[in-house]
């Protein structure tokens, strides 16, 4: 009786909206085309919280940083659930495997390839576009939206999407220029509200800056800081979630949007910092705009809240030792040129990932604006002609470091093929041994030439073969309460072909969790930090998150959403 009840409310209220609300009624009043795909099929939303981990989300529940979450878990409407972010704990490889169901061979946020000679960036357009269209499987977000991500997913429109960053497709829709004036004018408390936080996040800015100064004596990175803090906190924060609610509004049936701010945050203060737990609140009210517009929507929604990972409280091995990475490796061979990825990511390196940004942008723009940027363009390549000719530094270079954060690369580069353990010993005799038992440098990793993965640190090693392991001494991870998956992780990473040929990992060095990379918030190692991950999901999904153990299982759940048998209503019938 009281489900009936329930139901008929639910299809007046539906009706009260199309008829008569400023949301699905007024975009069919301005005639903005609403998505083709049957209303009756059940779609869904998910919302990615970047970078925070199963406990940092609970805790922020505890001190009210979230506190529409923490009502939606309080009242029932949602269900918590932990779950293993394999390793390498990374956006990329977390979008790829939910995105494409393929995450193989992306072993962090930067990376080398050897064979293409070519160095892989995900902040960088061109990057994450060249990796997505290595893609198979098709995409998860088929005829649907996707809002500040690393790969499309297939989607429809995609906004702040890295893969097409200066190519987006948002205006696939095609607004007419009254259709955005109109918007605009309807919105313009959100207009008026996004000038006022942006006025108090600068405000807020200066002021956490200065006090860094004083704390610290440092001022790195601090403008491009207050930059960041007014961009992800603010601005994109703000235009995603109004995009994914004028979405919802249209009926599109798959919808994914990821919040940025935190993790951004955390890796420059730190994932407990007051700036980084700051941006919660934020996050949180924009999350229930978006919820409460999928109770007004013309389709039924399943709503889904995760982090793809956490983060861990780190040390740059630059503060710790003084020297980067590259230039401690650099005393250790002597006769071979090496250069780090600080370096590579030259200002010949911007400008000819800007240029194949911006032809894209090009061909996809309205003939009105093309002149000027063809224009841009060939000012852009006069500088690059000059700047090519001091860069002919790769024709000598011997071995290329990159780091991703608490785990880094080696490439030996004039040698196509990864190299094996007894290779580097070979020609280096005792350098694994000088690098494994190094203060800030919790163990490496290497192939070897049977096909397993040698693992050394500071007071043991092991041997990670397909069936059997074999350890000696004491090992970063024993603690953990994740040590076998831990264990298959680091071998599937370290025999991925784009990894290095020497994998450094930073966590549990006698110096404590290190990053490679200068910040004091970090992930893509294997700590239980990084690792934890949640998602919230709604009472009548039965499906047990705990148990997942590849990045690509989400995408299997999500496909069953674009069957042809109804997966979420059937659930919700049966537990129903």
């Amino acid at each position: 009786m009281f489900d009936r009840l329930r139901q008929r409310l639910r299809a007046i209220r539906r009706f009260f909206n199309r008829t008569f609300t400023r949301g699905p009624a007024l975009l069919r009043r301005m005639g903005i085309p609403f998505s083709p795909v049957d209303p009756q099929r059940r779609g869904f939303v998910v919302v990615q919280i970047d970078g925070l981990s199963y406990r940092r989300m609970l805790r922020a529940m505890r001190h009210h940083q979230l506190p529409f979450l923490n009502s939606l878990l309080k009242s029932g409407k949602f269900k918590a659930h932990r779950f293993y972010s394999e390793v390498p704990t990374s956006t990329p490889a977390f979008q790829g495997g939910l995105f494409y169901g393929s995450n193989d061979n992306i072993p962090g946020f930067q990376f080398y390839d050897k064979r293409e000679r070519y160095y892989y960036r995900m902040g960088y357009s061109d990057c994450a576009h060249r990796i997505e269209q290595s893609f198979q499987k098709p995409g998860l977000l088929k005829n649907g939206s996707v809002f500040s991500c690393v790969f499309t997913g297939g989607a429809e429109a995609a906004l702040f999407v890295f893969s097409t960053l200066l190519a987006p497709q948002r205006w696939r829709f095609v607004f007419r220029v009254w259709d955005i004036l109109l918007l605009s004018f309807l919105n313009v408390l959100v207009i008026a509200k996004i000038g006022l936080l942006v006025v108090l996040e600068v405000l807020l800015g200066v002021y956490d800056s200065l006090m860094w100064f004083l704390q610290r004596g440092t001022i790195r990175r601090e403008l491009e800081f207050i930059a960041l803090r007014v961009i992800l906190t603010i601005v994109t924060r703000e235009l995603i979630t109004l995009g994914a609610v004028i979405d919802i509004y249209r009926r599109v049936p798959v919808i994914y949007l990821n919040f940025l701010g935190y993790d951004e945050h955390s890796h420059v203060r730190g994932p407990d910092s007051a700036v980084a737990r700051w941006t919660l609140r934020g996050i949180d009210r924009c999350i229930e705009r978006i919820y409460k517009a999928t109770l007004f929507a013309e389709r039924e929604y399943d709503f889904f809240v995760l982090s793809d990972h956490g983060q861990c409280a780190v040390l740059p091995f630059e503060y710790l030792t003084g020297e980067t990475l590259g230039e401690y490796l650099q005393t250790q061979l002597d006769g071979l040129l090496v250069e780090s990825h600080t370096q590579k990511d030259s200002r010949g390196a911007q400008i000819t990932a800007t240029l194949e940004g911006l032809t894209r942008l090009e061909r996809s723009m309205p003939r009105l604006f093309r002149r000027p940027i063809r224009a841009y363009i060939r000012r852009m390549q006069k500088k690059l002609l000059k700047e090519q000719a001091q860069e002919d530094l790769d024709v000598l270079l011997d071995v290329f470091v990159v780091s991703s954060g608490p785990v880094a690369f080696a490439y030996w580069t004039h040698i196509e093929r990864p190299l094996t353990y007894e290779e580097i010993e070979q020609m280096h005799p005792g350098l694994t041994d000088r690098l494994s038992t190094h203060p800030a440098i919790g163990m490496i990793s290497m192939r070897t030439a049977s096909g397993d993965v040698i693992v050394k640190s500071r007071l043991g090693r092991a041997y990670l073969g397909p069936y059997s392991v074999r350890t000696e001494g004491w090992l970063p991870f024993d603690r953990s309460p994740n040590r076998k998956r831990i264990m298959e992780d680091i071998r599937r990473l370290t025999l991925y072909p784009r990894a290095g040929d020497i994998c450094f990992w930073g966590a549990g060095s006698p110096s404590g969790n290190v990053s490679y990379s200068y910040e004091l918030g970090a992930h893509s190692g294997w700590t239980d930090d990084e690792t934890g991950a949640f998602i919230l999901v709604p009472p009548h999904i039965t499906w047990d998150f705990s148990s997942v153990r590849h990045h690509t299982q989400f995408y299997d759940f999500f496909r069953r959403y674009t069957l042809e048998e109804d997966f979420a209503a059937q659930e919700a019938q049966r537990v129903g």
